[in-house]
């Protein structure tokens, strides 16, 4: 098939379809080279519910109960790799007859986003399954949670306090726009939350204008300083220089007396549904005070420019200790450490970082309950995990030290256990970001 346009040279659909995607990889090669040059980090943007018309609100919810009706089709069609959306979806009702209806919110690159996001489910499950693990299958949904809008200036668009998202009618108010200066915008995702509507925007900057940054919010890593993470039940975190760590939130009475009331509503109601959306909010409320006390613990740990920690298996400790693992804040602090390569140093799970002794290396085996370390052989005591903590940071620098990243200057690893503990530590120095603080301001 030929196309002749007007005042234009004769080219073949073939031609333009190959000169379209060519112009594409290009694109995405320049992207992705772009991308290695830059800090990702992403941002949440809360919807302000009071100031939604309601058209807007009634599309907001459309759109998600749109996104449940094309997630069940795919499912439904038995080949979601090969299945393509329609203009109409078929929707079961509850006397079980099939009812065509029409897609009146949910954009193209919505569905597109929406059938990727369960491919790649079905890829993973497939993944983890060939690995030996026991795995589910992606089956029918009651509710869809969020949606993709990959396309900036297309799928959504921010301007000034207020977005505007892709067939919501008008524009939003949102809160949290000032985080955003200074990024370049990428793709963002539509979330329904507990407490209302969501837009969280994945934003990319130039490393060097990041670091830069950190530097004037007095963020960065403290020059030549150390410290040793030891992680544990009675206590969270306790650091090689005595500082210890340990936020708990647990369940308010509020949550519990709303779980209490949820017993004895009518499953299907709408009070067992109210009631459900309450039990919920507590949740979100909860979550938010425990993300918000690990993000303040985890940026005062990474003012430090080396942090030598142990790969604990902080799931394990959960099926053991229950709420106690659970209303911590241990391991949202782990995550965020161990995302940050370049100043964390992991150790293995297997090192007997309690049981060694830093002066003679022997290991003294002491029950969970004693609280001071006591070595058998020379007598060395300490308190057990401020000692645990010391020794990860002498393994760290015997036998972690190609982990330690060479541009920190030179570094000499430890030659043998049999060495005294005061000389071990000598990467850079013993001292803390905690340490270099109390000292400048002493010396004032």
């Amino acid at each position: 098939m030929t196309v002749s346009l007007i005042g234009s040279p004769r080219r073949t659909s073939e031609e333009a379809r190959l000169d379209k995607n060519r112009r594409i990889k290009e694109s995405i090669k320049a992207t992705k080279a772009k991308r290695k040059t830059q800090t990702c980090s992403t941002f949440d943007l809360k919807i302000v519910g009071n100031k939604l018309s309601s058209t807007q609100r009634e599309a907001l919810v459309r759109v998600f109960l749109e996104a449940k009706w094309l997630w069940n089709e795919c499912i439904a069609s038995g080949d979601p790799f090969s299945y393509k959306p329609r203009k109409n979806v078929l929707v079961k009702t509850k006397d079980d007859t099939m009812d065509e209806r029409e897609y009146r919110v949910l954009g193209s690159q919505m569905k597109q986003s929406l059938v990727k996001t369960i491919r790649s489910n079905i890829k993973t499950l497939a993944t983890l399954k060939k690995q030996g693990r026991k795995t589910g299958t992606v089956g029918f949904t009651s509710e869809v949670k969020s949606l993709g809008l990959p396309q900036p200036e297309t799928t959504y668009r921010i301007r000034g306090q207020k977005a505007r998202i892709q067939n919501i009618p008008g524009w939003v108010r949102v809160r949290g726009i000032g985080q955003l200066e200074g990024w370049e915008q990428a793709k963002a995702v539509l979330t329904s939350e507990a407490d209302g509507w969501h837009l969280h925007v994945t934003c990319y900057m130039d490393k060097e204008e990041h670091r830069k940054r950190r530097e004037a919010k007095r963020l960065a890593p403290v020059k030549n300083t150390i410290i040793g993470l030891d992680m544990g039940v009675k206590t969270a975190i306790t650091c090689s220089d005595g500082t210890e760590y340990d936020v708990m939130v647990g369940e308010t009475d509020r949550l519990k007396r709303e779980q209490r009331k949820l017993n004895r509503k009518k499953k299907g109601s709408n009070n067992r549904q109210r009631n459900r959306m309450r039990i919920r909010r507590a949740y979100t409320k909860q979550q938010n005070r425990l993300n918000d006390a690990a993000n303040k613990t985890a940026a005062e740990l990474l003012r430090n420019e080396t942090i030598f920690m142990q790969d604990e298996q902080v799931k394990a400790w959960h099926r053991r200790y229950g709420r106690k693992i659970q209303h911590s804040i241990l391991g949202r602090v782990k995550n965020r450490l161990t995302r940050h390569a370049g100043q964390v140093v992991v150790l293995s799970k297997w090192e007997p970082t309690t049981q060694l002794c830093p002066v003679c290396g022997t290991k003294t085996r002491i029950p969970l309950g004693r609280r001071i370390y006591k070595c058998a052989d020379c007598g060395y005591t300490a308190p057990r995990d401020v000692k645990a903590a010391q020794t990860m940071v002498w393994l760290g620098q015997s036998e972690y030290s190609d982990k330690i990243p060479l541009e920190r200057g030179e570094y000499k690893p430890v030659e043998s256990a049999s060495e005294s503990y005061v000389d071990n530590l000598r990467m850079f120095s013993m001292r803390s970001a905690k340490q270099e603080t109390v000292t400048a301001s002493a010396s004032r």
